[in-house]
C-alpha cells in the first residue's frame, strides 16, 4: 500500500489539528512556507496530513528526549539501514489528548525493506490482539512513518541537517520543509503493513540512536576539557642573530588559541613541516600563522600573497650588477637554504605553474631546484604556511597533490561577535558605544549574503576599516567607503545594506 497517499485520506474524529504541528490542521496549505521540486499537486501547492505531521513532532520529540537525558524512546538501525527497529513510551499527554487510543501505551515497530511489522501494547505491556482492523488506520500509520523517518534520519544527510535544526529550534517553516521532503521522497512506494507480536527482535549486529548519541556527546565533552599544553619554542640560537628580528612581533589582544598549543609543539619538533590554514575571509588565518612563529620563535622570511606577487620568479631571478647579470635567490629560497617560515596567503588562487616547486619541496627528501641549475636541499628548520578562502562563490580548490603534502589542516571559522567586539574595541576604543549597532549590521549583512547565496564577503576587516573612517566622517557617510562596496556595484545589494545601517541611529 501506498501509506504517504493514505495519510492524507486520514483524520482523527476528534480534530482535524495536528498535535503540537504550530496551528496546522489535516489539509492545511503551506504553499507560503516551502513547495518542493517535484511537487505535482494541483496548482503547485503544498499541503500537511494529520498522521505525517504528528510523526515527525512525535519523532523528534523522542530525538529531543534521548538528547537531554529523558529517554522515553529510541531506534536500531542495521549497517546497511535494510533493518530499523523502534520503540516507543507514549508520553502522557498524547494519551490525554486522545492523539492515540487511549489502552495503548507502548509500539514496537520493525521495519525490514519495505515490510513493516508493528505491535500495540497497554499500560501492563502485553500485547493489544486482535488483526489490523481493529485499530484505526490513523494509529497504525503514526508508529509506521515514525520508523520511517528513523531510516531517512540515518541515511539522507540533507535531511538529517533539517531534522536536527528543527529539534534545536522547532519553527513552522522548517516544519513544513521536512513534511513536504519527507512525502516527496517516498509518495510513490509501496509498502507491506502487519500486525503482529514482538516479543524479541535481535539488535546485537544494529546501533542504537542513544548509544550512539552517547558516545558522540563523551567524545565532545573529552574534547571540551581543559588540556592545556606548554608551548615548546625553538632554542633561542637556532636562527642566526639577524633572521630573529623576523619573528613575529604582536600586541597583547592577540592571544594564541589552545587548539594550536600542539600544532606549534609539532612544528618547533619537526613532525610538522607545512601547515594549511582555511576558512571565510577576515577570520584570522595569515594572524594564526603568525602567531604560531611569535610562540614558538620561528622567523617568517617571507609572506606572499599568491593573487598579486607570485610569479615565475618565487625562487629568485637574474639581475644586472655593474657589468654582469648575476642569479639573485629570493627570501623565499634563502628560508628553504637556512631555515625560516614562509607564508603564501590565498594559495589556491596561484597559478599551478608557479607552486610547481612545491611538490619537490614538501616532499620527504625536500629540495628545489634554482634556475641557474643549482640544487638546494631543504633545511631541517624551513617550515611552509598556507592559507586559503573556501565556502562562498568564487573560490577555487586546491591541487590534491598539493593539498596532500600538508601535514595539518586546519578550519578557521568565522569570529564569534563576541570576539569581534573585542578586537574592534581594543583597536578603536571611540566605537565601544555603538559596537551592538556594528555587529547587528554585520549579522543582517551576513545572513543576507548566506540567505541568497551572494558572490560577496563581508569580515571583521571591512568593519575595522568602517569604525576607524567614522571618527572622522561619522557612521554612515564612512559605510559608503568601507561596507557598501562590498556589494561590488549591485545597486540592488548596495541600497539593502544602505537599509540596514540606517535602521541604527548611530548619534
Amino acid at each position: 500500500m501506498k501509506l504517504f497517499k493514505i495519510a492524507y485520506k486520514v483524520a482523527r474524529e476528534n480534530t482535524r489539528e495536528i498535535y503540537k504541528g504550530f496551528g496546522f490542521k489535516h489539509l492545511s496549505d503551506a504553499t507560503q512556507y516551502y513547495v518542493h521540486i517535484n511537487n505535482e499537486s494541483f496548482n503547485g501547492r503544498t499541503t500537511l496530513c494529520q498522521p505525517i505531521g504528528e510523526a515527525i513532532i512525535l519523532f523528534t520529540s523522542m530525538i529531543s528526549s534521548i538528547i537531554h537525558g529523558d529517554l522515553y524512546g529510541d531506534y536500531y538501525i542495521s549497517d546497511n539501514a535494510n533493518t530499523v527497529y523502534l520503540e516507543i513510551n507514549f508520553p502522557e499527554d498524547y494519551i490525554e489528548n486522545t492523539v492515540i487510543e487511549q489502552n495503548i501505551r507502548k509500539y514496537k515497530v520493525l521495519l525490514q525493506g519495505n515490510n513493516i511489522t508493528l505491535a500495540a501494547y497497554d499500560y501492563y505491556g502485553k500485547l493489544i490482539y486482535g488483526n489490523m482492523e481493529h485499530l484505526h488506520i490513523l494509529y497504525k500509520l503514526l508508529p509506521s512513518f515514525m520508523v520511517l523517518l528513523a531510516r531517512e534520519f540515518e541515511v539522507n544527510e540533507d535531511f538529517k541537517m533539517l531534522m536536527e535544526e528543527f529539534i534545536k529550534e522547532p519553527v513552522a517553516d522548517i516544519f513544513v520543509n521536512i513534511h513536504e521532503d519527507f512525502y516527496q521522497n517516498h509518495k510513490n512506494q509501496d509498502y507491506n503493513l502487519n500486525y503482529s507480536e514482538l516479543p524479541y527482535v535481535d539488535t546485537s549486529s544494529m546501533f542504537s540512536f542513544a548509544s550512539k548519541y552517547k558516545i558522540v556527546i563523551d567524545n565532545k565533552n573529552e574534547m571540551k576539557q581543559e588540556n592545556i599544553i606548554e608551548i615548546i619554542p625553538f632554542s633561542s640560537n637556532t636562527f642566526k642573530k639577524e633572521d630573529q628580528k623576523y619573528i613575529p612581533k604582536l600586541s597583547e589582544e592577540f592571544i594564541i588559541p589552545k587548539n594550536l598549543h600542539s600544532v606549534c609543539n609539532a612544528i618547533s619538533k619537526g613532525d610538522c613541516l607545512a601547515v594549511l590554514f582555511h576558512g571565510p575571509s577576515g577570520t584570522g588565518k595569515t594572524m594564526a600563522c603568525k602567531l604560531i612563529c611569535k610562540e614558538i620563535g620561528l622567523p617568517i622570511m617571507e609572506t606572499i600573497n599568491c593573487t598579486e606577487n607570485l610569479d615565475e620568479f618565487v625562487l629568485g631571478k637574474y639581475m644586472p650588477e655593474g657589468n654582469q647579470i648575476n642569479f639573485k635567490e629570493s627570501f623565499v629560497t634563502y628560508a628553504i637554504r637556512n631555515g625560516g617560515a614562509v607564508v603564501f596567503e590565498e594559495i589556491n588562487f596561484a597559478k599551478p605553474q608557479y607552486l610547481a616547486f612545491l611538490n619537490s619541496l614538501l616532499d620527504d627528501n625536500g629540495f628545489v631546484r634554482l634556475d641557474n641549475g643549482d640544487v638546494i636541499k631543504r633545511h631541517e628548520n624551513f617550515r611552509f604556511f598556507a592559507t586559503m578562502n573556501i565556502g562562498y562563490f568564487g573560490t577555487k580548490e586546491l591541487n590534491q597533490s598539493l593539498y596532500n603534502r600538508f601535514n595539518v589542516i586546519i578550519e578557521t571559522p568565522d569570529l564569534p561577535k563576541e570576539a569581534i567586539c573585542r578586537m574592534l574595541a581594543l583597536r578603536v576604543p571611540e566605537c565601544e558605544n555603538v559596537l551592538d549597532k556594528v555587529i547587528g549590521v554585520y549579522s543582517k549583512i551576513k545572513n543576507k549574503i548566506e540567505a541568497e547565496e551572494l558572490d560577496v564577503v563581508i569580515s571583521p576587516r571591512n568593519l575595522e576599516n568602517w569604525v576607524k573612517l567614522a571618527k572622522y566622517e561619522g557612521y554612515i557617510l564612512a559605510a559608503e567607503k568601507t561596507i557598501i562596496p562590498i556589494a561590488k556595484g549591485d545597486r540592488i545589494l548596495e541600497e539593502t545594506i544602505r537599509g540596514i545601517i540606517m535602521l541604527y541611529r548611530w548619534k
